[in-house]
C-alpha cells in the first residue's frame, strides 16, 4: 500500500507560511528549513490507518516520506531512497501506533507552540534575530492557519527530533512536523535543523 497510495505535489503558496519558512532559515543558517506539502490519493488500506491515527503502525509514515514524490520536493533534505525495510531500533516495536522509526505521535493542539518555540529560540546562532514571544505565536498560529485552517479535529501530527536524514545535523535543532489533514487529504512535512 505505502509505495502504490498516489501522491500528488502540491505547491504551497501562502505568504504566511513563506514568513515562517524565512524566519526559520534566517535563524537556523546553517541548517535550513524545507516545506513539502503532498495530497494522498484515496486508498481504502490507507484510509483505515489514517482515520484511526495509525500512520505509524507497519511503518506507514516512513515508508511514504522514503518515496520519489516526497524526495524530489525535498532534495536538500537529502531523504534515502527506501529499500521496503526501514531501519527499526531493537527496542521498537514495527507495529507500535505511537512511535516508528524516530517519529512519534504528537498533539495537534500543540503544533503552534513548538513551532513558535523554534521560530522565538532560533538556531545556534539566532539569538541576535530574537523576536519577541508574542510575535513568534503569532507567526506559528498564521502557519496553521495557513496550513489546516485550525481545524486541529481533522489533522494528525507526527513528530520527530532525530536525524533521520544526512541533512540533519544530529544535535539540538532537528526536527520534523508531519500532519496529516484528514479533510483535505494532505501530508505537510516540516524539516527543520541547524549546527553550530
Amino acid at each position: 500500500m505505502c509505495a502504490q497510495v498516489g501522491l500528488e505535489p502540491i505547491r504551497q503558496t501562502d505568504e504566511r507560511i513563506d514568513q515562517v519558512l524565512e524566519r526559520l532559515r534566517a535563524t537556523h543558517s546553517n541548517g535550513g528549513a524545507f516545506l513539502a506539502v503532498v495530497r494522498i490519493a484515496a486508498n481504502a488500506t490507507f484510509d483505515w490507518f489514517a482515520s484511526r491515527n495509525r500512520l505509524l503502525e507497519n511503518e506507514i509514515l516512513p515508508l511514504l516520506l522514503h518515496r520519489s514524490e516526497v524526495r524530489a520536493l525535498l532534495p536538500e533534505v537529502k531523504i534515502t531512497e527506501s529499500t521496503g525495510n526501514i531501519s527499526v531500533a531493537e527496542s521498537q516495536d514495527a507495529c507500535s501506533i505511537t512511535a516508528s522509526n524516530g517519529f512519534s505521535f504528537d498533539n495537534p493542539f500543540l503544533l503552534d507552540g513548538q513551532l513558535a518555540q523554534r521560530l522565538f529560540a532560533g538556531g545556534a546562532y539566532g539569538p541576535n534575530l530574537k523576536i519577541r514571544g508574542r510575535d513568534a505565536m503569532e507567526l506559528a498560529g498564521k502557519y496553521c492557519d495557513a496550513a489546516f485552517d485550525r481545524r486541529y479535529e481533522d489533522v494528525s501530527l507526527f513528530s520527530s527530533y532525530e536525524a533521520w536524514t544526512p541533512w540533519f545535523a544530529g544535535i539540538a535543532w532537528d526536527w520534523t512536523s508531519v500532519l496529516f489533514d484528514r479533510r483535505e487529504r494532505k501530508l505537510w512535512i516540516l524539516a527543520v535543523t541547524d549546527t553550530d
